[in-house]
């Protein structure tokens, strides 16, 4: 895996998303869905998963209050992952993991590395509960990326069974902490079946324009014996990229466990999410030692 360190803590990259440009931000473009069958790929649709972090309650705010009203408690724990700088902007959705750091956020790869010929996306803010609808955009403040992390088979291939990104971000939001203090972490489980239950968040440009979270959920069933993603129709277009694929989430603390992560959708409007395995596990722990 390779990973790059995103310099800077400069206000002026806070100050360029106002509310306005936030709002005009447009989402970035998922990859296609190539085809990327590897030839050591198993099926294992029934396994049990098993646990690399376990969530954590935030410390200070709980909850914001969005329109749609797909599921009862639409969690802060996930946020819009603004991506651009001072002439252009672009999203992903993006969640906090709990680890030991209480920095880490969890995303699509492709929302921190271009993929093969591509380099480094740069100036990554990260906004919980997003709501453009809201007089306040961004109800607990930004977080700014440090550090980018993703897998080299991304990197050099466009893997998409690796589309998996972490951010490590600076101390920030209303209260100049930690994200994972501020607004609780999500667990992350690995190595589990490719069938599983599941509660999705993003920030989808097909769905009010991608200007407040939607969530989607149901089964996500085996993509197929020869590729480890699994699939949902959710038709969640480009920007809900990087949004967590929950499992046993729970509405009251609006926690769950990330199982994968919004990677592509087709014209049919199925989803995919790449698998978690023990590599998933060793960058998000990489993440964690970023800082």
């Amino acid at each position: 895996m390779k990973s790059f360190e995103r310099t800077g803590g400069d206000p002026e990259v806070l100050a360029y998303w106002t509310p306005e440009r936030m709002k005009a931000a447009k989402s970035l473009d998922a990859p296609g869905d190539a085809e990327w069958v590897e030839n050591e790929a198993r099926a294992v649709a029934g396994k049990t998963a098993e646990v690399a972090a376990k969530p954590a309650a935030a410390r200070i705010s709980q909850s914001v209050t969005n329109a749609p009203p797909p599921v009862t408690n639409f969690s802060i724990t996930n946020g819009k992952l603004f991506i651009g700088g001072y002439e252009s902007g672009s999203w992903c959705s993006a969640s906090a993991i709990n680890t030991s750091s209480k920095r880490v956020l969890i995303t699509a790869g492709h929302c921190v590395h271009d993929g093969q010929g591509g380099t480094w996306l740069q100036n990554l803010v990260f906004v919980p509960g997003y709501n453009a609808f809201n007089a306040d955009h961004d109800p607990v403040g930004r977080f700014q990326a440090y550090w980018l992390r993703t897998f080299n088979e991304w990197i050099n291939n466009s893997n998409l069974n690796r589309d998996v990104g972490f951010v490590t971000t600076y101390s920030g939001g209303d209260w100049n902490t930690t994200v994972v203090n501020t607004i609780g972490g999500h667990g992350l489980v690995y190595n589990g079946g490719t069938e599983f239950d599941t509660s999705i968040f993003g920030y989808p440009s097909n769905r009010d324009g991608g200007n407040v979270m939607w969530a989607c959920w149901g089964t996500a069933t085996d993509n197929s014996i020869l590729d480890n993603k699994s699939k949902i129709t959710c038709n969640f277009g480009g920007g809900s990229s990087g949004g967590p694929w929950t499992w046993n989430y729970d509405n009251a603390s609006g926690l769950g466990s990330v199982r994968s992560v919004m990677s592509t959708v087709n014209s049919e409007g199925v989803n995919k999410g790449p698998y978690f395995d023990q590599a998933v596990v060793d960058a998000m722990n990489a993440a964690n030692a970023d800082w």
